[in-house]
């Protein structure tokens, strides 16, 4: 009967840490001790302690033996009297798929010469086939030293083995997946994904959308149920995370074989004396794939420096403008973009089929919309233009709900001189559109009515206070109150209404919006193209084709606000400037 190999074990505890400490040290060689204990003739691993070597080379590593010793004399003196775990051999990595050399052998030799039973030695060769390679030296009677090679016998896998994907796993307008380690990198996540949803892309997040039920297997609906990008935040941590390098890059690199897929690697890793640029090989070493190039050959973004963040945010808005683009013209349809400054988002949105779903992070109480939401949407809101303008679109159409001083910027985005059409849908369903259609009723009357201001309330500076009011019965007390408590004061106010004692017919919606920002023009023309201070009241859909015509002017915005009770007042809020670099939001005035 053949005797069986005598093989070596490796239990989980010993893999990772041979295989964490390898890749964060790539290219240079590293290795350490084995702990554990035999079983029959086998020589089974427990446990790998990590030695640094003194002047590591891609090709060379000796193992200092003083701090050796003292790990070891440390890793005993925690172990139970009882305990048969105990030192049963040496580890080191080789960057290339190699072997134990002849000096390894040697070396093994003369370790085996003093020590009473077998001695392992593994080495690890991450990116071969079977990246370890087994050796069990043994003295044996009158000194005699043999050299066996053993095969390696690796833990079981965590997570089952991936199958193909499945029909729908990538879909143009489906979420942005997030992965990252929980440890160093959920800061990461959590910026990047508020600039995402206010750029209008969805984002599936673990932390909202990873319903009840086993990780593994939700983990696995979410990254084979209809994606259409991802970004991998990388950390120095993630080489410690399992479901990241062992369940989600094995997905996302396979989602990232379709076109229509687009991977962003997010690096956060500071290159070795520089701490301002990132290190480009460090994807593949920390997640196990070097010394392949799998990630390094792809874009990454430098999360160093406060670019990065805008970077990938403009790639996966272009990526999304570019897998929509064919059936917009195809179709001739318009492009489609919802918006929601309340409601808490999550990444069922994207069932929704919009083209972008802009979601600003909203305040946690009151009525005013939160500053971190109006500076999410200042960075975010050129990106989007662009995207837009990007597509080709002659008609751009907008729905949902958002809080005017939002509606007045996204207007201003899309500019009547770069956008051809604007059409809003409100909650009845009814379309407001920036072309006039010919049948406009001719119902509703814009009025201009100059304000006389007390003489506390005047001042010597080119501010225009405006109130526009689209709503029958309009409380002027908010805007009032504006004019008497404003430090600065105004150089003349005005009110600018309908006469009409309904609400506004939708058909109307192209000639009166026309009409209120030529209002708002002319009356800051007059005082020196004066800075205009806007308090806006009327439908979310009218303030959106307002904004469009507001491209010449500075106009600072406000939000009503009923904080305290009976005193209502407007507060402002931003900083319209189209025609500015960076704009059309060019300053956040909320909550200073």
């Amino acid at each position: 009967m053949t005797r069986p190999a005598t093989r070596i074990e490796l239990r989980q505890a010993a893999y990772d840490a041979i295989a964490s400490a390898t890749a964060q040290q790539l290219p240079r060689e590293t290795g350490g001790i084995l702990l554990g204990y035999q079983e029959d003739d086998n020589v089974v691993v427990t446990h790998a302690l990590v030695v640094d070597g003194q002047g590591a080379t891609t090709h060379k590593y000796v193992r200092d033996d003083v701090t050796a010793n003292a790990l070891l004399t440390e890793f005993l003196a925690q172990r139970a009297e009882d305990d048969p775990t105990g030192y049963v051999g040496e580890w080191h990595s080789h960057p290339a798929p190699s072997g134990p050399s002849q000096t390894d052998i040697a070396a093994m030799q003369a370790t085996a010469r003093g020590h009473n039973g077998p001695v392992a030695l593994l080495v690890y060769a991450p990116g071969a086939a079977g990246p370890f390679f087994g050796l069990i030296t043994r003295r044996q009677r009158w000194g005699r030293v043999t050299n066996k090679a053993a095969p390696v016998l690796p833990p079981p896998a965590r997570f089952k083995e991936l199958g193909p994907l499945p029909d729908g796993a990538v879909r143009p307008d489906g979420p942005v997946f997030i992965s990252y380690r929980h440890l160093d990198g959920s800061e990461q996540a959590e910026s990047i994904e508020n600039l995402l949803r206010a750029a209008g892309l969805v984002v599936w997040r673990d932390r909202t959308d990873l319903l009840p039920g086993t990780t593994t297997d939700r983990l696995e609906q979410a990254l084979t149920q209809g994606l259409s990008a991802a970004v991998l935040i990388v950390t120095p941590e993630i080489a410690h995370s399992d479901i990241v390098r062992e369940r989600e890059l094995p997905r996302l690199l396979q989602l990232d074989e379709d076109p229509a897929f687009s991977l962003c690697i997010a690096n956060k890793t500071p290159r070795a004396g520089n701490d301002a640029q990132c290190d480009h090989d460090a994807p593949d070493r920390l997640l196990r794939l070097a010394p392949s190039q799998t990630l390094a050959d792809k874009k990454q973004s430098n999360m160093l420096q406060p670019s990065g963040k805008s970077e990938i945010v403009r790639d996966l808005l272009m990526h999304r403008v570019e897998q929509r683009k064919p059936a917009i013209h195809s179709e001739n349809r318009a492009f489609t973009i919802k918006v929601q400054t309340r409601p808490a988002p999550f990444a069922m949105d994207a069932d929704e089929g919009n083209d972008l779903h802009i979601r600003i992070r909203s305040a946690s109480h009151g009525r005013l919309p939160s500053r971190e939401g109006l500076e999410l949407l200042q960075t975010t809101l050129p990106l989007t233009s662009d995207a837009v303008y990007a597509t080709g679109a002659h008609t751009v159409r907008f729905s949902g709900g958002a809080h005017l001083s939002v509606a007045l910027a996204l207007g201003a985005a899309l500019p009547e001189t770069k956008i051809g059409n604007v059409e809003v849908v409100d909650t009845r369903n009814d379309l407001w559109t920036s072309t006039e259609a010919g049948d406009d009723p001719l119902t509703s009357e814009l009025h201009t009515q100059p304000i006389d201001l007390a003489p506390a309330q005047t001042s010597d500076s080119d501010r225009v206070a405006i109130f526009v009011t689209l709503t029958p019965d309009p409380d002027r007390t908010a805007f009032e109150r504006l004019l008497h408590d404003s430090n600065d004061g105004f150089t003349t106010a005005a009110t600018v209404s309908v006469a009409s004692g309904s609400r506004l017919d939708p058909r109307e919606a192209a000639r009166l919006s026309a009409a209120t920002a030529q209002q708002i023009k002319e009356l800051a023309a007059r005082n020196g193209r004066a800075e205009v201070h806007l308090a806006f009241h009327g439908p979310y859909t009218m303030a959106l084709l307002v904004g469009q015509y507001l491209n010449t002017l500075r106009t600072v915005v406000y939000e009503w606000d009923d904080a305290t009770p009976g005193k209502p007042r407007y507060t402002p809020a931003l900083v319209l400037e189209p025609g500015v670099t960076g704009g059309p939001i060019t300053e956040v005035l909320l909550g200073q």
